[in-house]
């Protein structure tokens, strides 16, 4: 009983001499502008947010970079966005065009930066369904109340299509975080009828919720991005994954000055969206979906 009451004593003074202050002390990075703005064909006042990056530890909001000149063209027409608050910037309401790449020019601080981005054309959705997965077998106590929103509509004939999802319940935007934005190519439904395809979820719903699925059709360069920036945060692996990098975004300085550890980061998108909405029927007509 000694002998285990020692080493009990002996293993706790380990630990504790173990245990020592470590001041991580990191050098300051290159200070970037971060750009997060986009067009759409919605009639709307459409917002370019500019910020700068800040130090891994700090504590404090990133910058807003204030008193810009910011202008989104589409080759014929230029507009000029006004800042409403600091760092936010907002065009007069206007709708992009598909079939026009749209050009966000930047000055600030005497330096210039641009994006260009292709609108493309999002095809109409017929209908959605709601369906849910039989989880019975496992017991009354496993009650999953997930719903997922099922698409129906046509794929057009044009390959290399890409999309994102959102999901509305009673008009509040569900998937508000990129981890539950949903986005796909058109690899292996190109041209084709989609039928009853998951494209979102919702935790929950009840009947007679109001739901609204947003379909957009955006370029593979943000459908590339997305997934960076997931990898990078969600989809890491840790301390044994590889080692972070900034996603590569779209907006390039237009004076190079050779230090490319300075290059803004960011993305300027241009998309088309469709919306539809359907109330929540009863559970009976909803499509139980199968297990693979």
């Amino acid at each position: 009983m000694k002998k285990l009451l020692y080493l009990t004593i002996a293993f706790s003074i380990l630990l504790a001499a173990c245990v020592e202050d470590y001041d991580v002390k990191l050098n300051s990075g290159y200070i970037r502008l971060v750009v997060q703005g986009s067009i759409s064909n919605e009639r709307k006042a459409h917002q370019v947010s500019l910020s700068k990056s800040a130090d891994y530890f700090s504590n404090t909001p990133a910058p807003r970079v204030t008193g810009a000149t910011v202008t989104i063209s589409d080759g014929e027409n230029t507009f000029n966005l006004t800042e409403i608050s600091d760092g936010l910037y907002e065009t007069d309401t206007i709708a992009g065009e598909p079939g026009k790449t749209y050009t966000l020019s930047i000055i600030s601080e005497g330096e210039s930066y641009t994006s260009s981005c292709y609108l493309n054309y999002c095809a109409p959705i017929d209908s959605i369904n709601f369906g849910y997965f039989d989880y019975s077998d496992y017991g009354d106590e496993y009650v999953d109340s997930t719903v997922y929103i099922l698409l129906n509509a046509y794929e057009p004939e044009t390959p290399g299509n890409y999309y994102l999802w959102n999901v509305y319940k009673n008009n509040v935007l569900e998937s508000d975080t990129l981890s539950e934005v949903y986005t796909a190519e058109d690899n292996f439904v190109n041209g084709n009828y989609i039928y009853d395809e998951m494209v979102q979820w919702l935790s929950s719903a009840s009947v007679g919720d109001t739901i609204t699925l947003e379909m957009q059709a955006i370029t593979k360069e943000y459908f590339d991005y997305t997934n960076q920036i997931l990898t990078v945060t969600l989809w890491n692996s840790g301390p044994f994954g590889g080692p972070p990098a900034n996603p590569e975004g779209n907006i390039t300085e237009v004076n190079n000055n050779g230090n490319d550890n300075d290059n803004p980061l960011g993305f300027f998108l241009a998309y088309s969206v469709v919306n539809i909405t359907k109330i929540v029927p009863e559970k009976d007509k909803w499509i139980e979906l199968e297990w693979y």
